[in-house]
């Protein structure tokens, strides 16, 4: 089924917009990066364990597109950095999962918290709920199309 001319252009908007936003935030990881001390890979994974704390190094590896050796070259350094740390899992004393630690948190605060500040405000005047449903549907919908397709480049290695 083909889109009218509207709908097409107003998708093609909302995709610039989306790919804009995304670079926006790459420029903003990198100065946060830099603020923190890490490379762009480093904070990517800090971001991935800190939504996700617990995970182990294979998973920490698959989620961030990363090999092992790659893996624990960036969780060595983040433990030297203060950032994570290796702790025991509870339920299988063999497996050691990955968590950030207070001292990543005490830094994100002076980072991420202005931000979240403004978007909760920005986002609180500006969107009804029903319009903030509607950019979740569409961010949920858009996250699982990235994940297909980044299992089919993963796949096609």
């Amino acid at each position: 089924m083909s889109n009218s001319p509207a709908k097409q252009a107003a998708i093609d908007a909302l995709l610039f917009e989306f790919r804009t936003s995304g670079n926006l935030d790459n420029a903003f990881d990198a100065l946060a990066a830099r603020r923190l001390g890490v490379n762009m890979t480093d904070l990517h994974c800090l971001n991935i364990l800190e939504s996700r704390s617990g995970l182990t190094a294979g998973e920490l590896a698959l989620e961030a597109g990363l090999t092992s050796g790659a893996v624990t070259g960036v969780i060595d350094r983040l433990e030297r950095s203060g950032y994570a740390r290796r702790i025991a899992d509870p339920t299988d004393r063999r497996k050691v999962k990955l968590e950030v630690t207070p001292a990543f948190y005490r830094r994100a605060e002076e980072i991420w918290s202005p931000l979240k500040r403004e978007w909760d405000d920005l986002l609180g005047r500006r969107f009804t709920n029903r319009e903030l449903d509607a950019m979740i549907a569409f961010l949920r919908a858009t996250n699982d199309l990235a994940r297909r397709n980044v299992e089919r480049l993963r796949s096609a290695t």
